[in-house]
């Protein structure tokens, strides 16, 4: 009983530790392509990380981004996410961390699981489960005694400040919202479908496949934004959904 009991406390205190040094850091690089993905942003788990720790306090920027002068500078000023992931017929499992310029790594999510069959849904589920502790970072930070309170206010969702990034607008038809079991479908004046939202954990942004285009919607200063990859590309497309 007391060995069980000294594992717990040094458990706990670990993770204090461990976030401690996460939250030393105010600067995070998401890569645009996990390695164990084919295609850039593929089920949006580079957009949604990216998301994640921006609602931390974190200053998130993707590894093609402009950086800011001091991060240029030094890349040890950043902590840098990687996601390690398994599917297969019955399962998809992946693994969020963070590591520090000499790889090693100072934070480990807990493993999100899903037996959804179909991809697409089956990582959005597994990463709720990731970002809920990404979310706990902060709460366990302050159990410690000497955490730095550098952090940034977190902009605004999927904001991405880059030369790389195309900004489209739609035409001035609007679109209108259908209520389906997986979120919403966009229909237009016809009515004909023409784009599927797929809901998430967080409110006011789904997963989004308009004809082979994915990636994700999400609104900003009132405004409705489409935002996906094409070319490795990021493009920031303006919609007008009558919600």
């Amino acid at each position: 009983m007391k060995r069980l009991l000294f594992l717990l406390i040094a458990f706990f205190f670990c993770g204090i530790l461990i976030a401690q040094k996460a939250n030393d850091y105010k600067y995070i690089i998401v890569p645009v392509k996990y390695s164990f993905l084919d295609e850039p942003n593929k089920y949006n788990l580079s957009a949604l990380t990216k998301m994640v720790f921006e609602k931390q306090g974190y200053q998130v920027f993707y590894e093609n981004d402009i950086l800011p002068e001091d991060l240029a500078e030094n890349r040890c000023n950043a902590l840098y996410a990687d996601m390690k992931g398994k599917s297969s017929m019955f399962i998809t499992k992946i693994v969020l961390e963070l590591k520090d310029c000499q790889n090693q790594v100072v934070f480990t999510s807990v493993e999100g699981k899903s037996n959804e069959k179909e991809y697409k849904v089956a990582y959005i589920q597994a990463f709720r489960e990731v970002g809920k502790s990404v979310e706990q970072l902060k709460s366990n930070a302050k159990h410690g005694e000497s955490i730095k309170t550098e952090l940034i206010t977190a902009p605004e969702k999927l904001h991405v400040e880059s030369s790389s990034v195309i900004t489209k607008n739609q035409n001035d038809n609007l679109w209108y919202p259908q209520a389906t079991a997986y979120g919403f479908q966009l229909v237009d004046k016809t009515p004909k479908v023409v784009m599927k939202l797929y809901k998430t954990s967080q409110t006011n942004l789904f997963i989004a496949q308009k004809d082979s285009k994915q990636g994700v919607v999400f609104t900003k200063n009132n405004q409705w934004w489409f935002e996906y990859y094409q070319n490795e590309l990021l493009v920031s497309e303006k919609l007008e959904i009558k919600f």
